[in-house]
């Protein structure tokens, strides 16, 4: 039973520190790139990451508890002096919707129907977009900071409708696609060792503090 916990943890580490590594790499590179490209890209990698997390887990919590290890890491940009503080908190509270939102339809991504698997990613997709929106919407009307994702209707369908369909066709093709292959089932079977989850932690921290 022991050796089981300690393996939970030491995968829950390990993905909470690969998506904290991915954040604090590609995420931050996304931001050189146009909004719709950036904006398309990095929830399609986090269904994937947060999916085999739980194939490799066989854990619904598991989820959750990557997710917030993940938040962890990115709220360590907050002790950055230079980043305004939005920029940390914002891309927070959209990793705290995209797990809570994995975690809650994680059954229709596990489903064997593929038409269960599609609307699950592409419910997600859009759902988590928003609650961002609505995030923005709130933190409007209580600190009078008005976001560019909120400014007008054509800012708001662009990023919930334009970006949430293709960002969602993207988990398609990575969750469902990919899940087809041998080799990702091999790796959903894969034992990880402590040292190397441990490492991936450390180098989310470094790459998610350091900044060019």
């Amino acid at each position: 039973m022991k050796k089981n916990k300690l393996e939970l943890f030491v995968k829950i580490v390990f993905f909470g520190g690969l998506w904290g590594l991915i954040e604090g790499t590609l995420g931050y590179a996304l931001h050189l790139v146009p909004a719709l490209i950036s904006g398309t890209i990095m929830f399609p990698i986090v269904a994937f990451i947060l999916y085999h997390a739980y194939k490799s887990t066989g854990s619904r919590k598991a989820i959750l508890y990557i997710g917030f290890i993940a938040i962890m890491i990115k709220s360590t940009n907050l002790l950055l002096p230079m980043l305004p503080a939005a920029k940390t908190i914002n891309p927070m509270i959209a990793m705290f919707l995209q797990s809570l939102l994995v975690f809650a339809l994680i059954p229709m991504l596990d489903s064997k129907r593929v038409l269960s698997k599609v609307s699950g990613l592409m419910v997600i997709s859009f759902a988590w977009r928003l609650g961002v929106i609505a995030y923005y919407v709130v933190n409007y009307l209580t600190t009078g900071f008005l976001s560019f994702r909120i400014t007008s209707f054509d800012s708001i369908f662009t990023f919930v409708a334009i970006e949430g369909i293709l960002s969602g066709v993207l988990a398609i093709i990575l969750v469902i696609g990919l899940d087809q292959f041998r080799l990702t089932k091999k790796v959903d079977k894969m034992k990880i060792h402590p040292i190397f989850s441990a490492l991936t932690l450390v180098l989310a921290l470094v790459f998610t503090l350091i900044k060019f």
